[in-house]
């Protein structure tokens, strides 16, 4: 918004320069963004937050000023008192988008240039000035923040002016010469036959002011914000008009600024105006808000005294009625952005300064906060991640439906359920997504293209998976990424990627305090976009909580990336939340010494690592404290269709030292299970 220092100066008559002025502006949440010299005046140009359309005018501007410097505020109320006979009739149809419509017929106009004094202050303010009709509908909308129209009244059919909306009529030529398409509930002016503008956004070629133009109908009016801004999105059209119209003007001034155009065109183009009708179907019913200066002085944290904040809200154009400690405010039409009492505190403490009000510590009593599990799982998770050297990414929530046909999804998947954005910025984000891979996908595709070999992913964030309530259901998933340089890694290292990330995957499980979980690779279906040679499925507490595993080779072709990629996904957090421990119980260390044995067995090649390990647990002996896989080999001589796997089994006793004897005998009837129960074979 800009304005004008000498013409706020016909508003208050202050005395302080243009920059002391534009701090006091700034530090009553006026923020004067730029100050520019133009000629013998200084425009400012001030930035208006969206709550304060009545400060989009040079009037509104100039309250303000008023109340902070204390200087009287000059309103300008114009009045037309030699008017003669009445303008067309106005009919309203659709009173819900406009509760008010007021309109003059000035006959006899003189269109022609401006007056220099008109046509330099609108080009200061960024206006080009056309003609004196238009000039001074300009002009008033600079001043009053009303926006305002004048049809060429002799090309009214009928004489009548109907405000409806669009319904069949489906095209519309504006003063720019566009035709634009029509939505059948945008609100239109029309006349007796046809349409003349689009409320509040433009008026029409057809009844444009011209120079020929001897009878005019100015035309103001109070349109719903909600509507003009449907029209003017859907439009694409964005006018002086319907910015204002969007944020909602002054109920009430609708016809002060009507007076005031109508008297400034009867002094510069000359003409009779005519007396005014007014059809106002929903008038403007103010609401009283009550409050104690005890509250206020509380919310502020200032002892404020009453007659300032009296003088205030007065000054400010509220009309105040003290009742004993306390005060009832009715708002002005003007400021639709007030509606409760700490409103009406924020107002003086506005006024009274901010930088007035002396700091303090608040008194409160301090507590601990309780411990969020949920929030608690995540920072365990980033935490462990992050310090097995993985890098935390932020992808959009937004996804293309064209991922999940990469990642082979079936048709009957729950994911290929998407809830698609009405109005996507494009196609990449058409939808929210329903699953976190395909982005961390293309984040490892478009490192790879720049050069990038060695990568580890990780991301926590929401889905949003389909749901019978209104809403989608938000699920918190972790999922991550690991692609492995195997080109340079070093022999002791060369082995593949997939058990990195179940050692990854392993170790975060252990942080978290779960114990009961394994890799289940034959009775749960796996991911389709998973290598099914090299996947399997997390099992938690006897429940499937998430897969891991290789990517396809099909899915990693789509994509344009070689090399080893493994995925982990973790579909719902709050699932592993039953299975943590959430308690540390302390446990002394050992007293007594350990004692262990290796051992190594041939078995099929179909034989998992967990069910040999689970083999020799059934022993179900108080002694075994931790068997670890520490090799495995396929080659000669292990014939072709098997495998050896080598174990590393510890025992120990919490009350006494172990003997030789019960150990041995301990490790024979485990390889005697494993056995009968695998036939595996011990490896010499």
């Amino acid at each position: 918004m800009k304005a004008s220092y000498n013409w706020l100066k016909e508003f208050v008559d202050f005395s302080e320069p243009p920059k002391e002025l534009a701090h006091v502006l700034t530090m009553a949440g006026f923020e004067v963004e730029a100050i520019e010299q133009i000629n013998d005046d200084t425009i400012f140009d001030i930035g208006i937050t969206p709550n304060r359309p009545d400060c989009l005018s040079i009037r509104g501007i100039a309250r303000e000023l008023s109340a902070i410097l204390e200087i009287p505020f000059n309103a300008l109320h114009p009045e037309i008192t030699d008017s003669k006979g009445t303008g067309p009739t106005v009919d309203i149809s659709n009173s819900d988008l406009c509760s008010r419509y007021s309109s003059r017929l000035v006959t006899g106009v003189r269109p022609g240039p401006s007056p220099q004094w008109l046509s330099k202050r609108l080009e200061s303010h960024g206006i080009r000035s056309t003609s004196n009709i238009v000039d001074i509908t300009n002009y008033v909308l600079l001043e009053f923040g009303q926006p305002l129209h004048a049809f060429d009244f002799d090309k009214l059919a009928g004489k009548k002016i109907v405000v409806k909306k669009a319904g069949s009529k489906k095209k519309f030529s504006t003063l720019d010469d566009v035709e634009r398409p029509l939505h059948k509930d945008m609100l239109l002016i029309w006349d007796a036959e046809k349409p003349v503008a689009i409320a509040g956004v433009m008026g029409g070629k057809n009844t444009e002011v011209s120079g020929s133009t001897t009878n005019i109908l100015l035309e103001s009016a109070f349109f719903k914000p909600a509507s003009i801004r449907r029209t003017s999105k859907a439009l694409n059209l964005s006018t002086e008009s319907s910015y204002r119209f969007e944020r909602g003007v002054d109920f009430n001034g609708v016809t002060m600024a009507l007076d005031r155009a109508a008297h400034l065109i009867a002094d510069i183009a000359g003409g009779t105006v005519s007396g005014m009708t007014d059809n106002c179907p929903e008038p403007f019913r103010p609401q009283k808000i009550s409050l104690t200066f005890k509250k206020i002085q509380s919310y502020i944290g200032a002892d404020i005294g009453e007659a300032f904040v009296i003088n205030t809200l007065i000054n400010l154009g509220f009309k105040t009625d003290k009742a004993g400690e306390g005060i009832t405010v009715t708002p002005p039409s003007f400021r639709n952005d007030v509606s409760g009492d700490v409103d009406i505190i924020e107002e003086i403490a506005r006024i009274y300064g901010y930088d007035n009000i002396p700091s303090t510590l608040p008194i409160m009593q301090m507590s601990a906060a309780p411990v969020h599990r949920s929030r608690s799982l995540i920072q365990t998770v980033r935490k462990s991640f992050t310090g097995s050297g993985f890098t935390e990414v932020i992808n959009y929530s937004f996804m293309n439906t064209e991922s999940l046909d990469i990642l082979q999804l079936p048709k009957d998947d729950m994911r290929r359920k998407v809830i698609y954005v009405r109005n996507p910025l494009r196609k990449e984000e058409e939808a929210m997504r329903t699953t976190l891979v395909p982005a961390l996908l293309n984040n490892i595709s478009l490192n790879l293209n720049r050069g990038e070999r060695s990568m580890r992913f990780f991301e926590v964030s929401k889905v949003f998976l389909p749901s019978e309530e209104k809403l989608p259901h938000e699920v918190v998933q972790v999922a991550a990424v690991y692609h492995k340089d195997m080109d340079s890694s070093i022999w002791q290292y060369s082995h593949d990627g997939f058990y990195d990330m179940k050692g990854i995957l392993e170790n975060l499980l252990q942080e978290l305090k779960i114990k009961d979980y394994r890799f289940d690779h034959e009775n749960y279906a796996l991911e389709p976009y998973l290598h099914p040679g090299k996947a399997c499925s997390i099992i938690v507490s006897g429940e499937r909580i998430g897969s891991l595993g290789t990517i396809h080779p099909g899915v990693a072709d789509m994509l344009g990336i070689k090399g080893n990629l493994n995925v982990l996904e973790v579909f719902d957090l709050d699932r592993l939340i039953g299975a943590m421990q959430m308690k540390t119980v302390f446990a002394p260390l050992p007293r007594y010494p350990y004692a262990e044995r290796d051992v190594a067995v041939v078995v099929g090649d179909d034989v998992m690592v967990s069910s040999v390990r689970n083999e020799m647990l059934s022993v179900h002996s108080d002694i075994i404290e931790s068997i670890n896989l520490f090799d495995v080999y396929k080659g000669k001589p292990i014939p072709k269709d098997k495998k050896s796997l080598a174990f590393s089994i510890r025992f120990r006793s919490a009350e006494r030292t172990l003997t030789d004897t019960e150990v041995d005998e301990l490790h024979a009837l485990i390889i005697t299970r494993l056995k009968e129960n695998l036939n595996a074979e011990l490896r010499s």
